[in-house]
Order: C-alpha cells, then structure tokens, then sequence
C-alpha cells in the first residue's frame, strides 16, 4: 500500500473580519428576539401572536447578517430557531416556559460561540450540539445528529489508495456482498444488545471484518473512500474509542442498509452516511493507531474540524444579568474615580464611588469570581482610608489600574487565565501598601503590559471616533466641489484634517492606512491647487473617493477588532489605492458592504458643469460585467429593504443610515464600473444626501424616509430590467431631482416607479 500524501489542503484560518463587524447587530438582534419571546410565554395564548411575531422579526435579523458572513453552522441554529417561533405562532407547539427556555438557551449559546471565534477560537459548530439538540428534540425531528453541524470539505474527491489485487480464481470473482452482509448481521444484533464492553468490542471486530471485506471490493475512488470511512469509524468502535452510543448504533444499522443495497445491484454512496462517519472520525481517532483512521483524517483533513466533548453544555453557565450588572458597576466607578482623582472633594461621590463596588462586588460573587470580589472591596476600603490619608498620584493610577483590571476580567469572564486570582491579590496587596504609606511591591511585568493593553484598546476607541468624524466632513467637501467645482478652494480646508487623519493611523501603527490617508492628502491638496491635466480631474476626484470610502469602512472595523483591519486592508502603493483584501466565505457582503481588492478604475467623466447632457438610458453591458453587478446590487438592496423595514427609531439610528449610505456608495461604484453611469448617478445622489444626513447629525425625517424606500423600489425594478433583458430605459433624472429637494428641506414627491 502506498503512502503517497493524498491529502487536502488544511482548513484556512477562519477570518472573523466580517463577523466582526455585524456582532453588535447579531448579538442586539437576539436579545430582543429574547425578550419579545418570554414576553409572549408570559401571556395567554390568544395574545401571544403580536410578541412572537417580534421576536420572529428580530431573529430573522439575526439570521440574515449570519448568512452574510456565512460561517459553517450558525445559520442553522437560527433556522431551527425560526422553525420553533413558526410552531409557536401556529399553534402547533406550545409556547411554555420550558420550551422558550430551550430557545433562549440556544439564543446565548450562539452568541457565547461567536464571541470565541472573535477572540481565536476554531471553527467548531458542533460545540452548539447541545442547544440545537434541546430545540430539535421540542419539535420532535426525525433526525437529530451532531455530524448535522459538522462542514468536512466533500467538495473534492480524494483518491485513497485501492486494496492490494487479488490472485488466482479470488482476482475473477464478483464480490458476494450477499455473503458479507451475512456476516454483518450475524454480529449487529449482539452488539445492539449487548452492555457489556468486551462483547462490545469483540462484536465490533466482527463487523468490522466484514466491513472490511466490503471496502476492499471496491474499485471505483469515490466508493472506495466512502467504505474506507466506514471502516475508519468500525475500527474506532472496535478498539475502545467510540461506545456504544445512540449515533453509532444508527451509523451501524445505516450501514447494514447499504450493504443490502449492495447485494441488490445499488452502489450509490449517501453523504450523509459519509458526514457521519467523517465525524466520529474527527472526534474520537486523534490518537487511534489505526492506519486507516489516520489515512481519513489527512485526506479530509479533519484535525480541528470538531470537538471530542460536543455532549458538554458549556455555554449559558455565566449568569448573563449579573455580568452586565457587574460591568455597569465598574464603569460608574471608574467615572466617579475620574472625578475623584482630579482633586474633586464631595462626599456624595465617595459614597457613590464606595455603593458602585459594593454592587459590582456582590454580582461578582453570583459570577462566581471570589477573587474579583474580594478586590473590589479592597478597592473600596482603600478608598475610604484615602479620603483621610490622602490621595497620592500613585494611588489614584493604580486605582485606576486595578479599574481597568477588573473591567478586562468581566470581558474575558469566560476565558480567565489560571493565575487571575494571584493578579487580584498582587493589585490588592499594592494598593494596601500605597494607602499605608508603605513601600509597594514592584509590579509584575504582567501588570505592565496588561495596563498598557487595556489603555491602548480605550486609545483605539476613541482615535476612531475621531477619524471617523474628519472622514464625514471630508466627504461633505468632496461632494460639494463634484457638485460645484468653483468651489475648489474649500479643499484646502481638508488639509489639516487629512493630516490630523495621517498623525492617528501613525500612533496607532496602522502603516497601511496611514500611507492612504497620506495619499489622500497629497492628491487633494493637488486637486485644490489645480495641478496637472484638468481632463484628468475628474478620475482623480473619484480615485480620491474610492480611497475616502475604503478608509471609512477601515475605520469602523479598526474600533472593533484593531489586528482584523491591519490584517484586512491593504494600500497599493504603485496604484494608489487603499482597497480590502477579498473575503474568502462571505456569501453577501451587504450588512457591511465590501471594496473588492482590485475595482478597476472607472472611465473619466467630465466634471458636472462641463458635461454634456447625461445619456437618456444606460446602453447594453457586456453579459458577464453584468452578471457581476446584478448580483452585488442585488445583495445590497436586499440589506437596504431589510433596513427600511426596520422600525422608524431603529431604521434611522445613525449606525443604520451610515450602512445605507455605505449601500448607496457601493451601488454607485458598481454602476460605474460596468458603464451603467444613470443607474450610479442615481446612487450617487442618495449618497450626497446621506452624506450631509449624517454630517449635520439631522434627525431621521419623513422625507429622507420617502425618498429612501422610493429609492429603494425605483432601483430594484431597474435591477429586474437589467436580469431580464440586459438593459433598461430607465435614467436619474426623477431620484436626482428627489434627493435635491430632501436635502435642501423639501419632500420627495416621487411618483411610484413604472413596472418593470
């Protein structure tokens, strides 16, 4: 038998980028999925069909932005979720206390798993095994299996070697597959029955013996491999790694059937069967000797792909209420610590200081964390002698260090290190000292780099805070120049902004960014002194956007997952251009949209005032440009409808109208970039709106809220011309002349679009 490495590629890194930035709305969207559900168990029957349709409602957001970032197995744990809400609804399963519960439970379970992928942990769904189970079980499925959240990669065959070639009268004979069932069956029903587990295992052996002799038969490489895995999880079964569980009995009598199918002329090979053999193979032979289990594993790859404890129910064990208690304790003790520190004599905010530790302390001890209990009372005892004894410099930064200490502890509550609870004592034990006015001890090195950490993470938060808003002002002024070109000289003003802009993304060692933001610069200052060839202005004004717009969407993950955006983003120094690096498993990009890594550059335009008259409709694009476009502006106007159907608060937070206007920025470059200028004009003027929406900070209206789902509408039925016959007559004219008058103050009035 050869040894030839037969192999797939391992399994990629999983890349948390776009999870990353629809987490907030994932883990949002559930909560109030959560709380619209035990509201509608609370009440009777008859009135439960308003609450529950809420909490449908939310949990399908939830499971549209999963489905965006398209990780292996979490979307089905929404799906089976909305399957339950669907049964309540109806009737058909009733909507308990128990039966809430179990869905609540698998609710927290996703988000606790989510939050492990952002902070490195593998891709392992079957970890969720226990929650999805729960549900299944309410509603009484056929079929519930841990290999149901297991994503082996089957999409390539793999050619495990063939069985050594029989000779003499065996090499002519056809496989008796009658025969070998025989002798399956003769040793499957006194495993079945047998508890005892060395009959067990000598009842294994036989079946795997005869499976065995099945997967030799084999000539074809797909079937091959198929009975090789077969014989993979018979070996496990039979040497002591897999009991004698629910899943391997079934697997066993799956087994029995596709031997009978053999024996009658029918060789097929179930995935399903295959899935489930690869997963027991995953689980239970990392440190099988058996060399056909270890062939398995490389070939399919399977190291990391999935938990040996997928029964453990590991998340929902963190008393959710209390954590978030002991968090808002800790950050009003931190103000109230500000203020102090500064010098601020008031009693009323000692006591304030002192009540705030003593509540985040007691919710502590229900967390179970005795040791960051006890230091908060430490920290509230010493507080108390300062007020007397004083309070040094040194006191009140290592006050503020033991602050932030427990606030990073409530966020990694779930992933502590061993030594937590020596750290509290050691901070404790410093502040006592200082208080007495004694000699502290030196502090760890740990404590340094871990201070340093946490102030560097509030730095990021706020640098990116900042940016974000020169970045809106910087768009205000770029989109007033495209719009009226004599006013050129307000792009100076953009100057000390860019650099301020530059200055951040160097402290924060972003070199990428930085080196955009400095390009930027310089190409706008060019523009506002009107260098070079004034026929090539306007593609420099749109690369200059590009690169604003990249920036943009880099600021915003660079608040929430710092390394991510290094990581995801890239300036091309020899282009000029800031774009990300593709997602690799993103099925639609539209809750975030995304630059692709190379757009190619769109074909100069003549500046507004000098244009001629705008063409009446967009002329044919080629087929595949088109095939490209239909399907990105398809998934961003689904995320612009889903948005707009949003409640009115919700749908107009300023979170959601920079998504929309991110929409409307992505539609406009796709436009341009297949040559379909009308349909991104019409884009571009809602982007300007949005644009000055947000820079003003004006409130949601009921114009901006006409002209958006008229929008809305109008561009989808441009994009149904567009499938079905490639081109459309539609032009801006009417969505431009709208956005105008909304963003001077004015309604709408838009007609309702023409049938397409």
């Amino acid at each position: 038998m050869t040894n030839t490495d037969l192999s797939l590629p391992p399994q990629p890194q999983l890349d948390t980028g776009p999870l990353s930035w629809v987490m907030v709305e994932i883990r949002e969207s559930l909560a109030r999925s959560r709380t619209a559900l035990f509201e509608a168990g609370g009440r009777e029957p008859e009135d439960q069909a308003t609450q529950l349709q809420h909490a449908k409602s939310h949990l399908h957001q939830a499971h549209g932005a999963l489905q965006m970032v398209d990780l292996d197995g979490v979307s089905l744990m929404t799906e089976v979720a909305e399957a339950a809400l669907d049964r309540f609804k109806a009737g058909t399963l009733k909507c308990s206390t128990d039966n809430v519960q179990a869905v609540a439970q698998l609710y927290q379970a996703l988000v606790e798993y989510l939050e492990e992928l952002l902070e490195g942990a593998p891709s392992q769904p079957a970890r969720l095994f226990p929650y999805y189970r729960a549900v299944q079980e309410m509603m009484g499925a056929e079929r519930i299996h841990p290999a149901d959240l297991f994503f082996p990669d089957l999409s390539q065959p793999v050619n495990l070697p063939l069985a050594a070639a029989a000779t003499g009268d065996a090499a002519d004979a056809a496989p008796d597959y009658a025969a070998y069932r025989q002798r399956f069956e003769r040793a499957l029903l006194p495993y079945l029955r047998s508890t005892d587990l060395p009959q067990q295992q000598e009842h294994a052996a036989a079946l795997l013996n005869a499976v065995e002799l099945v997967a030799d038969a084999q000539q074809d490489g797909q079937a091959r491999a198929f009975w090789l895995a077969m014989q993979g999880f018979a070996e496990l079964v039979a040497g002591g790694q897999l009991t004698a569980s629910l899943y391997v009995k079934q697997l066993f009598g799956m087994i029995n059937l596709q031997i009978r199918r053999l024996s009658q002329g029918t060789a097929a090979q179930p995935e399903a069967m295959l899935r489930d053999a690869l997963f027991f193979i995953a689980t239970a032979g990392a440190d099988s000797a058996a060399s056909v289990v270890r062939q398995l594993r490389g070939a399919y790859a399977l190291d990391g792909l999935a938990p040996a404890d997928y029964e453990t129910r590991r998340y929902g064990q963190i008393d959710v209420e209390a954590l978030e208690r002991a968090k808002a304790g800790i950050a009003q003790a931190k103000s109230n610590w500000d203020r102090l520190a500064n010098a601020e004599i008031d009693p009323d905010l000692d006591a304030a200081f002192d009540v705030a530790l003593s509540d985040a302390a007691a919710e502590c001890e229900k967390l179970n964390l005795p040791a960051l209990s006890a230091l908060l009372r430490q920290l509230a005892d010493v507080a108390r002698k300062a007020q007397s004894a004083g309070r040094s410099e040194e006191l009140a930064l290592e006050m503020a260090t033991a602050l932030l200490f427990a606030e990073h502890g409530l966020q990694h509550i779930r992933h502590l290190p061993d030594d937590f609870a020596a750290h509290a004592d050691t901070i404790g034990a410093r502040l006592l000292a200082l208080v007495s006015g004694a000699t502290p001890p030196e502090p760890a090195q740990w404590q340094k780099g871990l201070t340093h950490q946490m102030q560097q993470d509030d730095t990021v938060v706020a640098l990116a805070m900042e940016m974000k808003s020169g970045l809106r002002q910087v768009e205000k002024v770029l989109d007033d120049y495209y719009a009226e070109p004599a006013k050129r000289p307000s792009l100076l003003e953009l100057d000390p902004v860019l650099h301020q802009l530059q200055g951040a993304l160097s402290v924060l060692d972003q070199d990428d960014a930085m080196q955009a933001a400095q390009h930027v610069k310089a190409a706008v200052l060019a523009l506002a002194r009107g260098e070079g060839d004034p026929s090539a202005e306007p593609k420099a004004l749109d690369d200059i956007a590009q690169n604003v717009g990249a920036l943009g969407f880099f600021v915003d993950m660079l608040a929430q997952n710092a390394t991510g955006a290094r990581e995801r983003f890239a300036f091309d120094a020899e282009q000029g251009s800031f774009r990300s690096v593709p997602f690799k498993k993103m099925a639609g990009s539209e809750s975030i949209p995304v630059l692709d890594e190379q757009v190619p550059a769109p074909a100069p335009t003549a500046m507004p005032t000098e244009a001629p008259p705008p063409a009446a409709s967009d002329a044919a694009v080629e087929a595949e440009l088109l095939e490209i476009f239909i399907s990105e502006a398809q998934e961003v106007l689904v995320f612009v409808d889903a948005t707009l159907a949003r409640p009115r608060a919700e749908a107009g937070s300023e979170e959601n109208l920079t998504m929309l206007r991110r929409s409307f920025h992505t539609l406009k470059g796709s436009g341009r970039m297949v040559g379909l200028n009308q349909f991104a004009d019409a884009a571009y003027a809602l982007e300007k709106v949005m644009n000055v929406w947000l820079a003003e900070q004006r409130p949601a209206t009921d114009a901006l809220f006409e002209l958006l789902n008229g929008a809305a509408q109008e561009m989808g039925a441009w994009v149904a011309e567009l499938v079905a016959s490639g081109v459309s007559a539609r032009n801006a004219d009417a969505l431009t002349a709208a956005a105008a008058r909304v963003q001077d103050g004015g309604e709408a009035d838009l007609a309702p679009p023409a049938a397409s």
